[in-house]
């Protein structure tokens, strides 16, 4: 399966509005952007934060770079896999007060994960499953 310039486009605007939405606790838009398997995980660990009392508050994604594993066809629907490197604000906030528990609200992290997205054929992409490096 060959993976044009403007799938890898599809692939780093997936990567800031999932990190986005996440962020905001925006199920909607992860329903949207990611299989039904892949939002029920992130509604999941939403949920279980909230049972903690905390939010993760992320933002400014940026992608620094973007190799591609593998692509294949499978049935009806093409799959690509793409390590993702990119820089993130990731900070574990407790809902109540607002006080950050983890991270840094200055300092991005850096953050490499193997994304797998998921496509029917003349479809739209989306991330179907997170893999950590």
């Amino acid at each position: 399966l060959a993976v044009s310039p403007s799938d890898y486009t599809d692939f780093e605007r997936l990567l800031g509005e999932i990190q986005a939405a996440f962020g905001l606790e925006d199920v909607q838009r992860l329903r949207r952007a990611a299989t039904p398997e892949m939002a029920s995980h992130f509604e999941e660990e939403l949920s279980a934060n909230a049972a903690r009392g905390l939010v993760n508050r992320i933002s400014g994604a940026k992608l620094l770079q973007g190799d591609l594993s593998e692509a294949w066809r499978e049935g009806d629907a093409d799959y690509a896999s793409v390590a993702m490197r990119y820089a993130i604000l990731d900070m574990m906030v407790e809902r109540a007060s607002g006080r950050i528990v983890a991270g840094d609200a200055a300092r991005p992290q850096e953050v490499t994960e193997l994304w797998t997205f998921r496509r029917p054929r003349a479809g739209s992409w989306q991330l179907s499953a997170i893999q950590q490096v």
